[in-house]
């Protein structure tokens, strides 16, 4: 595939980036790319929603999982660009301002929109928000990931 400046439309499922991620199985959790860059990537997904989801807690999932969805953003966009998984840390999320109490009230899809603001041989630093399927602004936060392979 190539990568260019422009945002690809091609919509990739979850089976055509399973493997550019570490995670497997229900903790898959992004849907679909809805699109991509060398610099961006926007995401969907309604995992949040399922029963099976490994996150849940009780009847729902906290708030502060959203930054899972938004580091799996961040996972599966550095995968698109080095076409191979990358297995790495969560090393800090910064700036993480949360505009919602509880997931329960969120009963459609989340997009996730994630930007690479800083990329080194052995991690990167991105920007991420995250909304519902009406544009509400859920979570907007900052986070660094330090790949264990370059």
């Amino acid at each position: 595939m190539i990568i260019g400046r422009k945002m690809s439309d091609k919509h990739l499922n979850q089976e055509q980036f399973a493997h550019l991620i570490p995670h497997a199985g229900s903790m898959r959790l992004i849907d679909q790319v809805d699109a991509w860059s060398t610099h961006h990537i926007q995401c969907t997904t309604r995992t949040h929603l399922a029963s099976e989801n490994p996150l849940r807690m009780g009847d729902g999932l906290s708030v502060m999982h959203l930054i899972e969805y938004g580091a799996q953003s961040m996972a599966i966009h550095g995968g698109l660009l080095s076409g191979k998984s990358s297995p790495g840390y969560l090393a800090a999320v910064r700036g993480a301002h949360f505009y919602i109490d509880s997931m329960n009230s969120v009963t459609g899809a989340l997009h996730i929109q994630a930007s690479a603001e800083l990329k080194i041989e052995n991690g990167a630093v991105y920007s991420f928000n995250i909304t519902d399927d009406q544009g509400i602004l859920l979570l907007d936060a900052r986070a660094t990931v330090i790949h264990t392979q370059a």
